[in-house]
């Protein structure tokens, strides 16, 4: 049985049309299904505002599709819950709390008991590399630190899947790379399904079992591409791999013949820019 079962999710936006003085609607995703194994690693690509971030926010449960089912575990998902764990571009750490504290809240929400909540946050908060840094707050770490609180904090509740929205879109180059590949080493150790958002082609590929190409508005599956590279992978032993470079080059073709295919249709789109995250 899949992990995941997305079923033909659609999801659509209502927008007031200024010129014409009504309401139209606007089709964000359609049509779009999709199995994932459980451990899998699987990450999505498109053009910008096909859809991706909304995806990721209806299997997490924050936003219901217009239509179409998800399941995990066989079990029919309604809205949020515990079995997600949920990693955003902007960290989204609590201010007040210290990195110890913002690890151990979806312990706390689960009622688990005080010391047992200790250990276990201590044990993510060295898996994510962040020994000594229990106590300070989110304002004396770096971005890529907060980054690894929200991952801490993710796991330490122990969530079936990970969802990851653009999770390393806001740190340098160098600090991205050290990131990813201790992503891939946190996966190989806990075997968590992952469903990752990313617009960069060479990320996708160097984490992913799986990269899901959609189109252009509406957002659909293109093409399912299976990476069949080596593992373990690091970033450094990709950039040497020639196969790695193919792979890329493959993918960016398609999502370069979704973009053309999709023209310059900015009307509708754009008027919906500021009421809607797509």
């Amino acid at each position: 049985m899949a992990k995941i079962m997305l079923k033909n999710l659609r999801q659509v936006y209502l927008i007031r049309n200024q010129e014409k003085r009504r309401v139209e609607e606007f089709v964000a995703l359609d049509d779009f299904s999709l199995s994932i194994d459980e451990g899998a690693f699987v990450a999505i690509v498109g053009p910008s505002g096909c859809g991706k971030s909304t995806l990721l926010d209806i299997v997490a449960g924050l936003v219901r599709s217009r239509s179409g089912e998800i399941y995990i575990d066989g079990k029919l998902v309604t809205g949020p819950a515990l079995n997600r764990g949920f990693i955003m571009q902007g960290y989204a750490l609590f201010p007040w709390r210290t990195t110890r504290r913002n690890v151990e809240y979806g312990l706390e929400v689960k009622h688990v008991a005080r010391k047992r909540r200790a250990e276990i946050a201590q044990q993510f908060i060295e898996l994510v590399g962040l020994k000594g840094f229990e106590d300070r707050y989110p304002n004396e770490l770096s971005g890529g630190m907060r980054q690894r609180v929200a991952i801490a904090r993710s796991l330490a509740y122990d969530p079936g899947v990970l969802l990851m929205d653009e999770p390393f879109a806001a740190v340098d180059a160098q600090t991205r790379e050290t990131l990813q590949d201790e992503l891939l080493l946190i996966w190989e150790k806990t075997g968590k399904t992952i469903l990752f958002v990313t617009h960069s082609i060479e990320e996708a590929v160097l984490l992913a079992d799986t990269v899901v190409v959609m189109t252009r508005r509406p957002g659909r599956i293109k093409k399912v591409v299976d990476i069949a590279l080596p593992r373990p992978r690091t970033a450094a032993d990709m950039r040497a791999s020639a196969d790695y470079g193919s792979i890329v080059r493959r993918i960016w073709e398609l999502l370069n013949d979704t973009e053309e295919a999709g023209g310059k249709d900015e009307g509708l789109a754009g008027r919906i820019a500021s009421s809607a995250q797509l």
